[in-house]
């Protein structure tokens, strides 16, 4: 089950916090999608820390974290079990009430994209896109920083479809942003609506 990340709301009349926005996000879905490493999560974690109010976050790390096994079964044979595990968690976040789901993922698989994206508009969510174009290499880097790396062959799948998929990532809401320009961000600038 997805739990909704929230925060305490601020009383009327006392001014929003930094990054604070004007307005409740409306039902919108914000996928960030990035290489394995590219620093989907950690963006995430930055402007959402504890919660926010009204934004769900959904991230594949939260369920590898409760399914890691040690040394009593290797990854390899838990991680279909993780990844269908999130997949369902996305779908339900995706119909369910909160008003922003924020999504990381790599945003590389041509099966799994037009699933999310209709889900989304079945329920009446708008799309939004923040892709992190991240080189591979810098993108290895970053799971080696975070302890975690997966296979090479996966990573030059995914690097590929990336490579493929960036350049016509499609028209609408979509900001593609490098790593430093990620560092910046706010929570505005990743849910799309004006600060407060």
């Amino acid at each position: 089950m997805t739990t909704a990340m929230t925060a305490p709301v601020p009383a009327p009349g006392t001014a929003p916090g930094p990054g604070a926005l004007a307005a409740p996000p409306a039902r919108t879905l914000v996928v960030v999608g990035g290489l394995p490493g590219s620093g989907k999560t950690t963006l995430v974690r930055r402007l959402l820390g504890p919660g926010v109010d009204g934004v769900t976050a959904v991230d594949s790390e939260d369920v590898a974290a409760r399914w890691r096994t040690g040394q009593l079964v290797p990854y390899r044979y838990v991680r279909p079990l993780v990844h269908a595990a999130h997949r369902l968690r996305v779908l339900a976040a995706v119909v369910g009430p909160a008003p922003a789901v924020v999504l990381t993922d790599p945003w590389t698989s041509r099966s799994w994209r037009p699933v999310v994206l209709r889900a989304a508009a079945l329920a009446g969510r708008g799309v939004r896109l923040v892709l992190l174009d991240v080189s591979a290499a810098d993108a290895a880097d970053g799971q080696r920083i975070r302890g975690r790396r997966i296979p090479e062959g996966r990573m030059r799948r995914h690097a590929g479809r990336w490579e493929r998929y960036l350049p016509g990532a499609g028209t609408g809401d979509v900001l593609v942003v490098d790593r430093a320009r990620a560092d910046r961000l706010t929570l505005a600038d990743l849910l799309g609506r004006p600060a407060g």
